[in-house]
């Protein structure tokens, strides 16, 4: 059914435009926007259950009773950690872009618990057994097909070096690292932290963790520590697609990969050393993945658009797909350039359908065709 949501914002620029965005990518929430103590007084009144009460704080602590009919409370803030004694809120900070905001609405009213296993998003691996494929430009564009036909995506990019903030700009490099601790020393506190960490790329239309500085962890991974962290973000149900960037090891942590993820698209190229290295790989993990190999599209990228000058000894028979090579983007810098290619991204959307991906329905649009769609946005101030 319809979320119930409740803006409380003096400032009511601000208050309108946080509710037409949250209208816009949110369409199965009924929001009502409030400038005011009294009106929005009269609202908590109404015996009707609110899932979600955002609000400045000076706002909040006016309303003292509210009789547990507030599911999550969050308070708008211009810096974390200032506000003392009031436990069973959470904070996101004011002044960012209304795609992170949106981000850690959507973290905090996410229910940890484990739901049923058809409601959580699929995982997809860009792997390769070779560095310097294309494989992050590969994951990239896979994103962007997605995200410009409603999926969420969440991107994670497990590179042991990663160089992610050349594209996404930098942040915070130890996000990983905290969630990772937090996940096993303050298990509790794990779904807070992510919608603390996570980021936005707008032009993706993605959430994503900051590149790291240190490859520690990242080298340290252990198999048990991956599928307990994928598990964690498929349970907030946020994603229709988790799009997974790890480095190109065969390590026990890969491998492990390769079985949780529900397609694997496997980077190569028209090159002899890059053919043999993922021929060996696949005969190495050929006894360990069971039935993992059934997921994996081999994906020739770099091609030149004639016949191959190797010969192909890939299971498959045949790439699932060939991409172009874009000479220009060896001096790229900046994601949107990675995108502007109209034929590598023509045959990135032809491997997207190849993949099943063109079939899902985004979860918003399943929420509508469910009749869970209603909507009102409305703005009041006192009277």
């Amino acid at each position: 059914m319809a979320k119930r949501v409740v803006i409380a914002v003096s400032q009511r620029e601000y208050a309108a435009k946080l509710a037409e965005y949250l209208r816009e990518e949110e369409p199965d929430w009924e929001i009502a926007a409030y400038t005011h103590d009294s009106a929005l007084r009269m609202e908590l009144q109404d015996n009707r259950k609110i899932d979600l009460l955002i609000g400045e704080p000076n706002l909040l602590q006016q309303q003292i009773d509210l009789n547990g009919r507030v599911a999550t409370i969050i308070a708008l803030v211009e810096e974390r950690g200032l506000i003392e004694d009031v436990k069973h809120w959470q904070e996101v900070v004011r002044y960012q872009p209304l795609p992170a905001i949106l981000s850690g609405l959507r973290v905090a009213m996410t229910p940890v618990t484990v739901s049923s296993s058809s409601g959580k998003g699929q995982i997809v691996t860009v792997f390769s057994a070779s560095g310097g494929l294309g494989k992050t430009t590969v994951a990239i564009n896979l994103i962007r097909q997605a995200g410009e036909r409603g999926l969420r995506t969440f991107y994670l990019n497990m590179e042991a070096l990663n160089a992610t903030s050349l594209l996404f700009g930098r942040g915070e490099p130890d996000s990983l690292s905290r969630l990772l601790y937090a996940m096993q020393a303050h298990p509790d506190q794990w779904k807070t932290l992510l919608g603390q960490l996570c980021r936005h790329q707008p032009q993706l239309r993605t959430d994503y963790l900051d590149a790291p500085d240190h490859p520690g962890e990242r080298l340290a991974l252990t198999s048990e520590v991956l599928e307990a962290l994928l598990e964690r973000i498929r349970e907030t149900e946020r994603y229709d697609l988790i799009v997974i960037d790890p480095d190109s090891g065969a390590g026990e942590w890969h491998r492990r990969l390769l079985q949780m993820s529900d397609k694997v698209v496997w980077v190569t190229a028209d090159d002899a050393q890059t053919l043999s290295k993922t021929g060996k790989l696949l005969h190495y993990w050929k006894e360990t993945t069971g039935n993992a190999m059934n997921q994996v599209s081999f994906v020739l990228n770099k091609g030149n658009g004639g016949a191959m000058m190797n010969q192909w000894n890939l299971p498959s028979g045949a790439p699932a797909a060939t991409l172009p090579y874009i000479p220009q983007w060896k001096a790229i810098e900046h994601p949107g350039k990675l995108l502007n290619a109209p034929a590598f991204s023509g045959a990135v959307e032809q491997l997207f359908h190849s993949l099943g991906f063109g079939e899902l329905i985004p979860r918003a649009r399943r929420r509508r065709e469910d009749g869970h769609g209603a909507q009102r946005t409305h703005v009041r101030g006192a009277g």
